[in-house]
C-alpha cells in the first residue's frame, strides 16, 4: 500500500502570503505530483492553517481533496482546530473532548491516528492510545500523529516546540513485541529517527523547509516536501520527494 502524507501546509487567506510564499499554490503544486505518485491514500498531517483554525482555510482544503481519485485521512496540529477540523471534514464522530483521534485498518495494516494539537496528548487519549497498543500488540503498527514522538536533534523545534510527552511515549511502546513506525511532521525537515522498536519519520512541509543545527529559527530551503510511504509484506519503506515551486 502506497501512502502520501502532506503536513505543514500553514495556508493563509486567499491572496495572502506568509514569508512572501505562496502557500497555496505550493499546497496544489502537491497535489498534483500526487497524480504520478499515484497512492493508495493521502494523509494530511495537521497545520493547515498559518495561525489558528480557520473553517474558510479547512473548507478550501476539502474542496482540492476531494477532486482527488482516492481517499484521504486528517489529523489536527497545533494551528489547528481539531473540533472545526472534525465538523468540516465529517469526522465529528472520531472527536472525544475537544480531540480528535481513530483507529483504521489500512489494506490490513493497523493504523492509528492520534492528536498532538496540544503538545500532548489527554488523559483520555492516552488511555485510548495504550488500549488500542494493548489489543494489537502482536501486528506491526502505524502512527500518524502532528508531533515527532520523541526529540530528533532539530534543534529549535526540540527546544522551543517539542511533544512534550516523549518519555511516556517511550515507555509505552518499548515493550511492546512489535514494530511501530509514527509518520509526522511539525519540524520542517526530513530525518529518520529510531529508538528501539519505534521508528519516527519525520517529514518535510508544503511551506518552508528549517536547518536542524541552528538554535534560532533559521529557513534551510523553500522546497514543497511530499512523503510517500509503502507498506509491503517485508515491512515499510518510505521516500520523500520535493517540487520546485518556481517550477
Amino acid at each position: 500500500m502506497r501512502i502520501a502524507f502532506l503536513t505543514d501546509m500553514h495556508l493563509g487567506a486567499e491572496g495572502e502570503l506568509p514569508e512572501g510564499v505562496d502557500v497555496r499554490q505550493n499546497f496544489l503544486k502537491a497535489l498534483a505530483f500526487l497524480t504520478e505518485l499515484k497512492p493508495s491514500c493521502l494523509v494530511l498531517g495537521g497545520d493547515f492553517c498559518i495561525s489558528a483554525g480557520d473553517s474558510s482555510i479547512y473548507q478550501w482544503v476539502k474542496k482540492q481533496v476531494d477532486e482527488l481519485p482516492f481517499p484521504y485521512y486528517v489529523i489536527p496540529g497545533n494551528h489547528d482546530d481539531p473540533t472545526m477540523l472534525a465538523d468540516i471534514f465529517n469526522k465529528r464522530h472520531d472527536l472525544h473532548g475537544g480531540e480528535l483521534y481513530y483507529a483504521l485498518s489500512l489494506e490490513g495494516r493497523p493504523t492509528l491516528f492520534l492528536d498532538s494539537s496540544k503538545g500532548g496528548f489527554s488523559d483520555q487519549q492516552w488511555t485510548w492510545f495504550r488500549d488500542y497498543l494493548s489489543a494489537l500488540r502482536d501486528n506491526n503498527i502505524v502512527v500518524f500523529m502532528h508531533h515527532p514522538p520523541l526529540p530528533a536533534d532539530v534543534q529549535f523545534m526540540d527546544r522551543k516546540y517539542p511533544f512534550r510527552q516523549s518519555e511516556e511515549f517511550i515507555e509505552l511502546v518499548r515493550d511492546l513485541p512489535c514494530h511501530v513506525t509514527v509518520i509526522c511532521g511539525h519540524y520542517h525537515v526530513e530525518k529518520v529517527v529510531q529508538r528501539g522498536n519505534l521508528l519516527v519519520l519525520i517529514s518535510p512541509s508544503t511551506f518552508y523547509q528549517m536547518k536542524q543545527d541552528t538554535i534560532g529559527f533559521s529557513v534551510d530551503t523553500l522546497r514543497v516536501g511530499i512523503r510517500e510511504i509503502n507498506l509491503t509484506t517485508h515491512g515499510t519503506n518510505s521516500t520523500v520527494y520535493y517540487v520546485d515551486p518556481k517550477s
